[in-house]
């Protein structure tokens, strides 16, 4: 139940980062208050998604336990590919993560411009691409998360 509700809160956030709130904001046009817009969601997303990205993480491998002692010599022939695989992208959607929560996100909240101050050129440039990063990074993400989530299911159907 928390592995899911985990599974919810990064995935649902991310695809509303990514697939609906900076298409909007990028189709109004990257003025300051779009900028501020996406910093104030990263603010609570970016904490948020960190956190259910490590509830993810210890309800797996806490999930990995039953499955073992229900398939015992089974185990590894049975689920050991779908297994590694899965394990491999959670490892690329940590590091995908990571670079979003790490580097993008910072470096969007340093872009800011001050409250009632109109960005410049330069700051609405690299406003904008950071922006362009964080949605596609986000995309790459979705894509991980869904593949994750589908090998997971193809694992509890091998386990049963």
């Amino acid at each position: 139940m928390l592995h899911t509700l985990a599974v919810v809160v990064y995935l649902g956030g991310t695809v509303f980062l990514g697939a609906v709130l900076i298409p909007v904001v990028r189709r109004r046009g990257l003025e300051a208050e779009g900028l501020r817009i996406v910093a104030a969601a990263i603010r609570i997303f970016h904490p948020l998604s960190l956190a259910s990205l490590g509830v993810l993480v210890l309800t797996g491998a806490g999930a990995l336990t039953p499955l073992k002692e229900t398939l015992g010599p089974e185990y590894v022939p049975r689920l050991f590919g779908v297994l590694a695989l899965k394990l491999l992208l959670v490892f690329v959607l940590i590091l995908v993560s990571s670079y979003q929560f790490f580097a993008l996100g910072p470096r969007l909240l340093r872009a800011l411009p001050a409250e009632g101050e109109k960005p410049g050129g330069d700051a609405s440039a690299e406003g904008m691409q950071l922006i362009q990063r964080l949605q596609w990074w986000s995309l790459v993400a979705i894509a991980l998360g869904a593949a994750i989530v589908y090998l997971g299911l193809r694992m509890g159907r091998m386990g049963s």
